[in-house]
């Protein structure tokens, strides 16, 4: 459970985006960033994309 409030459709997103759920505009941008961030054009392939991700998360003690 988030420790932020959330907003009602806090059971269909994980809860960094449910946080978001007060402001659905702010969760359009965070979903439409990782969406460019994972999806776009890139010289780094999508297991790259990942890989960066779990090390970020484990620096940051991400438990997601």
């Amino acid at each position: 459970m988030a420790w932020v409030a959330t907003g009602p459709d806090n059971g269909r997103f994980d809860h960094i985006l449910a946080c978001h759920g007060l402001n659905p505009a702010a969760q359009r941008a965070h979903i439409g960033l990782y969406r460019a961030i994972m999806f776009g054009e890139s010289p780094l392939s999508r297991v790259e994309r990942e890989m960066l991700a779990v090390c970020v998360s484990a620096v940051n003690n991400c438990h997601y």
